[in-house]
């Protein structure tokens, strides 16, 4: 049940500018692969990494987060944006404003998992095609406490002539109406002494499954509010609400609700602050607030960070 053993090594070459690799040694798997310049308050990256995105998704690597598993919802958005494990190669311009109060990333990334200048398919049935995705997230400090912020990203899937095609000038609409995937989303997070709040919203169009009746681009949105309260420096409880509707009632009896219920263990905070045992309960409700498959499940987690 080990899943991630994972060593990071960084290879600084001055003060401003650095090289990281992070692997998954379990299963030689190199999540990213990295290099990262700073010019002021603008920070330039490019390899693979977590680019910006949803909160709950690009915006959290594993061993920071509350809950053991992310949202279901963050996991479809993984998937249908093609960017597995919220990680791709691409390049990224971040920009702090306003004492750090103000932050802006701009994502590109390649999403169709091949040669990112050659048309190809993007599996053994697709057409030849060239995917590019597209990510904007900004985050506000509107309080010490409170942030708000989000995103906006989109996944162009079209042959490599279509991107350097001719258009008369810079046709907006053309590209919006032939997206794949277009998506959004809204957060909300307080960090108060000993109490966590993160709210959150994701929308998103998927012209890849069209709706049966209709004809008309499917729908796939969630929310989700989590609590995290930290009792002492030793102990600590979280509670996590999230409604997924996968197709937006395309398909009857697709929504479901989860309920989590999760407490936090740090055996020993001064000598080894990365220790920590999570454990968490879930129940699953499907369409009608019913557990139809009985499939609650009880996880436990523990994670060292040194």
């Amino acid at each position: 049940y080990l899943s991630q053993a994972r060593a990071k090594v960084t290879l600084p070459f001055d003060s401003t500018f650095k090289a990281v690799v992070i692997a998954n040694v379990i299963f030689m798997d190199p999540q990213e692969i990295y290099l990262e310049k700073q010019f002021g308050d603008y920070t330039f990256t490019a390899g693979k990494f977590r680019g910006a995105g949803l909160k709950t998704g690009s915006g959290t690597d594993e061993f920071d987060r509350i809950p053991i598993n992310t949202n279901r919802y963050s996991r479809l958005e993984d998937y249908y944006a093609r960017t597995i494990g919220f990680r791709d190669f691409g390049m990224q311009v971040q920009k702090k404003s306003w004492g750090g109060d103000l932050q802006q990333k701009f994502f590109v990334h390649n999403a169709n998992r091949k040669n990112i200048f050659n048309d190809e398919s993007g599996g053994t049935l697709d057409v030849a095609s060239q995917a590019g995705g597209v990510s904007y997230a900004l985050d506000y400090k509107v309080s010490p406490y409170t942030t708000l912020g989000g995103h906006i990203g989109a996944l162009v899937d079209h042959a490599w002539s279509e991107f350097v095609g001719s258009h008369d000038g810079w046709e907006a609409g053309y590209w919006f109406k032939t997206n794949p995937i277009v998506e959004g989303s809204f957060y909300h997070q307080m960090d108060f002494t000993k109490l966590h709040i993160l709210n959150e919203a994701l929308i998103l169009s998927d012209r890849t499954r069209l709706s049966p009746i209709e004809g008309t681009a499917t729908q796939l949105w969630g929310i989700s509010s989590q609590l995290q309260l930290d009792h002492n420096s030793k102990w600590g409880s979280f509670y996590r609400y999230e409604f997924t509707d996968p197709s937006d009632g395309f398909y009857l009896n697709d929504n479901f609700q989860a309920l989590t219920v999760g407490g936090i263990f740090h055996p020993d905070p001064v000598q080894y602050p990365g220790l920590k045992v999570t454990s968490e309960y879930v129940r699953t409700l499907e369409e009608g607030v019913r557990n139809t498959f009985h499939n609650d499940v009880f996880y436990t987690q523990l994670q060292m960070v040194f």
